[in-house]
């Protein structure tokens, strides 16, 4: 048996690449690390990266990158994925903030 590795094609909108530009050059240099790791295997939660589909039922679902408070959200369209938004998380829950 022959197992052949298809590394997918990536986009990024413009609203996505206005984010990335906004960060510092280290911030913005893990990022793109962490998204280029994508093109491997984009369903896949690997260290430093946790991937989460997010709730809802577009077509195609949607995921969410973790990395640290940093979110990248993206979709896989076929061998295409394509990164929508990046943000970062501002405000802890309520509950891991107050449960000391």
């Amino acid at each position: 048996m022959v197992l052949i590795a298809v590394l997918l094609s990536l986009k990024m909108l413009s609203l996505a690449k206005n984010e990335l530009e906004k960060m510092d050059k280290s911030q913005a240099q893990k990022i793109n690390d962490n998204i280029e790791q994508l093109k491997i295997d984009p369903h896949r939660s690997r260290s430093g990266m946790n991937i989460y589909k997010v709730a809802g039922k577009q077509k195609p679902p949607a995921y969410r990158l973790k990395i640290g408070r940093i979110r990248v959200e993206y979709l896989v369209d076929g061998l295409m994925i394509v990164v929508f938004r990046i943000f970062m998380k501002i405000v802890d829950s309520f509950f891991m903030c107050c449960s000391k």
